[in-house]
């Protein structure tokens, strides 16, 4: 591990842009407006319960009001960290099964640009070949 830290640090290049957003996107930290997004669904996640206990259950808000939200309060944070953690796992899945597929268009890209050159050069030696006829004649 310290040698790899080592070998980055001493790398002269700045990282471009594209990688700043690759690095972010499959880092561990998460952007303040997701947090929020993982908060507010967790809150409505664990608010639900409580939802269905008073309205259904009719178990009333003032005798369990206060353990309701202690609760709520709870799960909602356990249930934003469980977010959090399996945003990362979820991407890194995603980009595995992408890997094939992304390395193909990739490989055909290159592929046609090696074709694309091939042609201009075969078509430069007939031109040449073809001016070279011409200056003779």
């Amino acid at each position: 591990h310290y040698y790899i830290t080592n070998n980055l640090s001493t790398m002269s290049a700045p990282l471009t842009a594209e990688e700043e957003i690759l690095l972010n996107d499959f880092s561990r930290t998460v952007p303040r407006s997701t947090s929020i997004l993982f908060h507010l669904n967790a809150l409505f996640v664990s608010a639900l319960p409580m939802w269905l206990f008073w309205r259904i259950q009719q178990l009333e808000l003032n005798t369990y009001g206060i353990m309701f939200g202690i609760v709520t309060i709870i799960s909602t944070f356990l249930m934003s960290l469980a977010y959090k953690n399996v945003k990362y796992s979820l991407k890194h899945k995603i980009a595995q099964r992408r890997h094939a597929g992304v390395t193909a268009e990739v490989m055909q890209q290159v592929a046609d640009a090696s074709s694309e050159k091939k042609k201009t050069v075969k078509k430069e030696k007939d031109d040449r070949v073809l001016f070279k006829k011409d200056r003779s004649c």
